[in-house]
């Protein structure tokens, strides 16, 4: 055991003087250390390998050294000592002539020369040192090292998530948004995502952790990457922005961003790595937080079929009591409502239903059905409930539709009109039948009373209807659902309604006493007519509008899906048939309802007591002109009934029949009674379409996934030198760099250390040729050999 030395003792060359480092390009390092506890020692510059070398500046202690040279002088021993496996574990490599260097050199002077220590006991470190750097060793590390390791767990957790969550979203779509505004597929039934409330919170959730998710999947893509010659960093500053994962970050493409505005000298790419990962972290990171506004809740309905035969509480006519009403009494009333302006609304859940596949529009998932405008494609009105109902019921099916006509050629009963027909004005007779039996029905200003005083009107209604047909007064035979011989007609067979209204419109000067002022008001005169029949002999100085329509109707069965709003397998029925007449037909009883009259006698004589025009009006809701802020009457109309007026008045009498035929016109009925063998849907929350389409997230998260995945397939389970591409990783390079990397290079901004810009960004084999090689960064693209081993 040698002698420990006193501080005088020791030699000035070695411990007094500032220790010097040269780096391979021969730069000289000087540091002063003045602890007489610590000695700096020079290593010689050496090699691993013939390409590569890395010098190494190793701190001892005096008491190390004083050992070490003792042994070495008295044994002569050349294995490793713990103080030379220290050296090794400070990557200390052997001593060789010819290397690449990891820097971009430039040309210096030799290095001075220094004086050999004085004493043996300082020669023998260096021998020491020099002998036993035979390569690089990872601490903890066997000589014959170990195989690059796989990370199949992390794989595998890469590739599920993303998959994972995208499908989960395409099963949310295709259960629930890809349903437009309205669509009864999205009521609740049994199944996995029934629970909209779960669904709808869960991607409110899910966006919160998915980019964190999609962080942790594509971490171990980068580190594989960075080994492949592809795609590996050209340069160190590019491998530490990729260790920071600044491509997932909104702070990292908006400093790149700015970088590349302004076009900074000392700016360069962040790679071609970085500008792809960054372009698919943009899509996810702006379609998760966009699931969310792709969906919304709504009060639907649930149907489950596991309540088929339970009892349900419905409003409407049933077979045995559709003609247990009195057919005058039931016109009456109905022609009340539509004189009255009152809208026809259906009951309770107010749904009708259609045949599957036609272009009627309803809204089954809510309650604000009315009936349309156009049913050349029919409609089953059916018992109405408050859910939806599916099953076999009895129910009223029609069709309707009605036109402006803009000429005679468009009429095929009015069209053959007699217009020197002698009515007499005075008589009660008021209608004539054509060669083919069809009526022409009239009403004239002296046939009634008129409100509306300064507007004359005179109609003329023709009907393919057989007058004998129209003028049944038993109303149940011929006009009604009941028939004593043959069936009555159905669907099928379309009853035609025409309609020519004559029109003049004068200003008034006053009402009574009341004096009005005519400019003070735009009377308007018709203005979309039938030119051949203006200045009719029969009414001179007049216009007619006229109107055409055509519909039919039966009653029977047919099976309702209230999910899709549909009617199937109807089947026609005849009704019951009634003392004393039933209630009309649906196509039937219109004429009634427009002449004011419940009953048309086969001499078509009317009563003359009725406001025929001004129901016209009133129909439709037209208001009459006033004279004050308290809505007095002025008896005046400020514009004829126009083509259209006329039609939507018609329209409405369809509608208003219709909804007395099946429900007696009652919105809100106050009787119930129990329909069996159905099933019907209880009230749940639903999940429909929200502000953002769906498709467009959809489309955008799966781009998102397949990126992550086709990186993690292709790379997550190549073998790798670590889990991650860290901070931690970026610390033991930076360990293990060229000593001609001082602190001083790499002061102020991260972009403005140009040193960075020179070291390799590659991870690879810096041990090519050895049986066991070494990872680190490497120029040159030598990839790391999958079957080696590495120590």
């Amino acid at each position: 055991m040698a002698t420990r030395r006193g501080p005088d003792e020791y030699s000035p060359s070695v411990y007094s003087q500032p220790s010097m480092n040269y780096s391979r390009a021969g730069t000289m390092r000087t540091a002063s250390s003045n602890s007489v506890d610590t000695v700096s020692t020079v290593s010689v510059v050496s090699t691993r390998s013939d390409e590569t070398i890395v010098p190494t500046q190793t701190q001892i202690s005096r008491n190390s050294v004083d050992s070490l040279s003792e042994k070495t002088a008295g044994e002569g021993d050349t294995s490793q000592s713990p103080n030379s496996a220290l050296l090794n574990f400070s990557r200390v490599a052997r001593v060789g002539t010819s290397y690449t260097p990891l820097l971009d050199e430039q040309p210096t002077p030799p290095p001075p020369h220094l004086s050999p220590p004085p004493n043996k006991t300082h020669h023998s470190i260096y021998n020491i040192q020099e002998a036993s750097a035979s390569r690089r060793k990872t601490a903890n590390v066997p000589d014959f090292g170990f195989p690059l390791p796989r990370f199949i767990v992390r794989g595998i957790v890469s590739i599920a998530i993303p998959i994972a969550l995208v499908v989960y979203y395409f099963l949310t779509w295709w259960r629930w948004l890809r349903f437009p505004e309205g669509s009864s597929e999205v009521w609740q039934r049994t199944g996995i995502l029934d629970n909209v409330n779960i669904v709808n919170y869960s991607w409110f959730v899910i966006a919160t952790f998915a980019l964190n998710l999609g962080t942790y999947s594509v971490a171990g893509s980068v580190a594989a990457m960075v080994m492949r010659k592809r795609w590996a960093p050209k340069n160190f500053r590019r491998l530490i922005i990729l260790a920071g994962n600044t491509f997932q970050d909104p702070a990292g493409w908006f400093n790149a961003l700015v970088k590349l505005i302004r076009k900074r000298r000392l700016y360069k790419r962040n790679g071609a790595l970085w500008d792809i990962l960054a372009f698919f972290s943009i899509i996810g990171f702006a379609a998760w937080p966009m699931t969310g506004l792709t969906m919304q809740t709504e009060d639907g309905f649930s149907i489950s079929r596991r309540y088929k035969g339970e009892q349900v509480l419905v409003v409407g006519r049933n077979h045995s009591s559709i003609n247990g009403r009195d057919g005058v009494l039931t016109t009456s009333r109905v022609t009340t409502f539509w004189s009255s302006g009152f809208s026809p609304q259906l009951p309770l859940r107010k749904q009708f239903y259609v045949t599957p596949g036609s272009s009627i529009q309803l809204n089954v998932s809510t309650s604000e059905n009315t009936l349309p405008d156009d049913a050349s494609e029919s409609i089953f009105l059916a018992p109405q409930s408050t859910g939806p109902i599916i099953g076999s019921v009895f129910g009223l099916a029609i069709r309707y539709n009605c036109s402006v006509v803009n000429s005679t050629s468009q009429f095929t009963v009015l069209s053959r009109r007699n217009d020197t027909f002698d009515l007499d004005f005075n008589s009660t007779v008021s209608g004539y039948m054509l060669p083919d039996r069809s009526p022409i029905l009239l009403r004239g200003e002296s046939n009634g009373l008129n409100l509306i005083r300064n507007v004359n009107g005179s109609l003329e209604l023709g009907t393919s209807m057989s007058a004998y047909d129209l003028t049944d007064p038993t109303d149940s035979e011929d006009i009604g659902y009941a028939s004593l011989y043959a069936p009555y007609p159905g669907l099928n067979s379309t009853v035609v309604l025409e309609l020519a209204l004559w029109q003049s419109i004068s200003p008034i000067e006053s009402y009574g006493r009341i004096s009005v002022n005519p400019e003070n008001f735009n009377f308007r005169d018709a203005e979309n007519d039938i030119p051949e029949l203006r200045n009719s002999s029969r009414y001179p100085g007049q216009k007619a509008v006229g109107v055409r329509c055509e519909a039919s109707s039966a009653i029977g069965t047919a099976f309702i899906n209230g999910v899709d709003g549909t009617y199937t397998d109807f089947k026609q029925l005849n009704a019951t048939i009634r003392n004393g007449g039933g209630i009309k037909r649906f196509e039937s009883g219109i004429p009634h309802m427009i002449l004011q009259t419940p009953y048309i006698p086969l001499g078509f004589q009317f009563p003359n007591n009725v406001d025929w025009f001004s129901a016209l009006y009133s129909s439709i809701e037209m208001s009459s002109l006033t004279t004050n802020a308290f809505g007095d009457f002025l008896g005046a109309a400020p514009s004829v009934l126009q083509a259209e007026d006329l039609k939507r008045a018609v329209l409405r009498a369809y509608k208003t029949h219709a909804v007395h035929i099946m429900y007696d016109g009652l919105a809100d009925p106050t009787f119930a009674w129990r329909l069996e063998n159905v099933t019907i849907g209880t009230q749940a929350m639903i999940l429909t379409r929200g502000v953002v389409p769906p498709e467009i997230v959809l489309g955008m998260l799966i781009a998102w996934a397949l990126s992550i995945v086709i990186l993690s397939l292709a790379y997550q389970f190549r073998r790798r030198w670590t889990e991650t591409l860290d901070g931690y990783t970026i610390f033991r390079f930076g360990v293990d760099r060229p000593d001609d990397v001082v602190p001083e290079m790499l002061a102020g901004e991260f972009d403005n250390a140009a040193v960075l810009e020179r070291l390799p960004g590659m991870v690879g084999d810096l041990e090519p040729d050895k049986d066991v090689g070494y990872i680190g960064l490497v120029r040159g693209g030598q990839e790391a050999d999958w079957g080696k081993r590495y120590g």
